[in-house]
């Protein structure tokens, strides 16, 4: 199974998430913003330092579904150039300018099938573990936030979702 992360590098959270994921021998995929990438590149060095990988998740986290394709290419490309050498991209909330798929032949599209919603203010988090347990197959890809706005459901739910993954014999890989 595969562990996501979007919306980082965070300086605090992104190694928090990262020393969880080392708990357990697992690896993840880290969908960086690059602004943020540009603002932290040493976290960009240490998340492939130790074994991770990296994929593209625009330069702004931007809604592409209301930009000209052109303008949503530029947006993926910028960010192209504030991480090392890749082609996995998520759209940021899961939806793409349909218009830009044929310019992204290159990229290697990646959603996800188990969504944590670590980003909402009100989420319950125990229904939200059970939730995310029931879901999870093999193969499955799995998607949190390493953000401060998810920071303390994240927190909550990482780590009791890594025991029971460990538990169950899921091999936690990179994309």
């Amino acid at each position: 199974m595969y562990l996501t992360f979007d919306d980082g590098p965070h300086p605090q959270i992104t190694p928090w998430v990262m020393n969880q994921l080392d708990k357990y021998g697992a690896k993840g995929t880290f969908f960086v913003v690059g602004d943020n990438a540009e603002r932290y590149p040493e976290l960009i060095e240490e998340i492939t330092e130790r074994g991770h990988s990296i994929g593209n998740h625009t330069q702004h986290h931007v809604k592409g579904w209301g930009m000209t394709d052109a303008a949503y290419i530029e947006e993926i490309k910028l960010c192209d150039k504030r991480i090392p050498e890749n082609r996995l991209f998520r759209p940021p909330f899961g939806r793409i300018n349909i218009k830009s798929i044929k310019q992204l032949a290159d990229y290697e599209i990646i959603m996800w099938d188990v969504l944590s919603r670590d980003y909402l203010k009100r989420l319950d988090t125990h229904a939200a573990q059970r939730r995310i347990r029931n879901r999870t197959v093999d193969g499955s890809i799995a998607v949190f936030h390493d953000s401060e706005k998810a920071e303390k459901n994240l927190k909550m739910l990482l780590p009791n979702y890594l025991s029971f993954l460990n538990e169950q014999g899921y091999k936690m890989e990179k994309l």
